[in-house]
C-alpha cells in the first residue's frame, strides 16, 4: 500500500481553520470589551503567519510518501523525499488516533525515534485505509 500526500489538502484544512477562526473573532469583536480593533487584528495576522508556516514546515519537512509492505514502513519526507524505514519487529510503540480530520499514528522504534503521520496533507479514504493497516500492525 502506499499512501501520497498533496500540499492541497492541507492547504484546505488550514483555509477551513481560518475561517472558521476569523469567524468567531468577528463575533466576539462586536463586543469591543473584550477585543480592541488592535487585538483583532493582531491575532489575524498570528493566525494567518502560523498558518502559512505550518504549509512551509510541510513542504520542508512534512510527510509526502508512505509505503507499507509486510513488515517493512517507509515514510519519505520533505522535498528531497528522505526514506525512513522502520520494521514492524523494531515498534516499540504504536498509537492510532481516528478524529475526525486530525487522525494520526504515532510510532516509536527500539532506536529511539519517532514518527507522527497526520492525516492533514492525504486524501481521507486512503488514510482511512492506512489507518486500517497501521491497527493490524498494532496487534
Amino acid at each position: 500500500m502506499t499512501l501520497h500526500a498533496h500540499p492541497r489538502f492541507l492547504i484546505v484544512t488550514d483555509s477551513a481553520v481560518l475561517i472558521l477562526v476569523e469567524a468567531l473573532l468577528v463575533g466576539i469583536r462586536g463586543a469591543r470589551v473584550l477585543v480592541s480593533p488592535l487585538a483583532f487584528w493582531l491575532l489575524t495576522a498570528a493566525l494567518v503567519l502560523g498558518l502559512a508556516a505550518d504549509v512551509a514546515a510541510w513542504f520542508r519537512r512534512g510527510v509526502r510518501t508512505v509505503t507499507v509492505e509486510e513488515e517493512l514502513l517507509t515514510i519519505y519526507r520533505g522535498a528531497d523525499l528522505r526514506p525512513r524505514s522502520l520494521l514492524r519487529s523494531d515498534l516499540l510503540g504504536l498509537e492510532v488516533r481516528r478524529f475526525p480530520g486530525a487522525a494520526r499514528v504515532r510510532l516509536r522504534a527500539t532506536s529511539g525515534r519517532a514518527e507522527v503521520i497526520g492525516e492533514q496533507a492525504f486524501p481521507r479514504e486512503e488514510f482511512a485505509r492506512f489507518l486500517s493497516v497501521m491497527e493490524t500492525w498494532r496487534t
